[in-house]
């Protein structure tokens, strides 16, 4: 698929979007079993359900959500292709940061905040490129 100007400029605005989204919510793993990422797990599946995209959620303990979708391919014959990522972040110690860490805020150029470069700025643009493919 080859995208003009206004195609791959839609494309850049729709993941600066879905980044900042998905930074606003916090799916933090404090560790040892204890987190919550099924707020963020619940985005990612409303937003592909958006472009008829389904999903679905699995929990490996209470709140510890992860997506699972499947996108068709166009030719049966060639091999699957797997894009993993994760929702989850480490815990952010608001003194320690000059924005909220859950803010999305774009700064000097830059998405800030937790996730913004470990992975939530990967999901954002596999979700886009989902979205766009659908």
């Amino acid at each position: 698929m080859k995208l003009n100007d206004a195609q791959l400029a839609e494309l850049e605005a729709d993941v600066v979007t879905l980044c900042q989204e998905l930074i606003r919510i916090p799916s933090v793993n404090f560790g040892e079993g204890k987190g919550d990422e099924s707020a963020v797990a619940e985005y990612v599946v409303a937003k592909l359900a958006e472009v008829g995209i389904d999903a679905k959620i699995y929990e490996s303990a209470p709140k510890r959500a992860s997506v699972v979708a499947r996108i068709e391919g166009t030719d049966s014959s060639r091999p699957g292709l797997v894009v993993n990522g994760h929702i989850d972040v480490v815990p952010a110690n608001a003194a320690d940061w000059s924005v909220d860490p859950f803010s999305g805020l774009i700064k000097d150029g830059c998405i800030w905040g937790r996730g913004a470069v470990d992975m939530k700025n990967m999901d954002a643009m596999m979700l886009a490129v989902f979205r766009l493919w659908a």
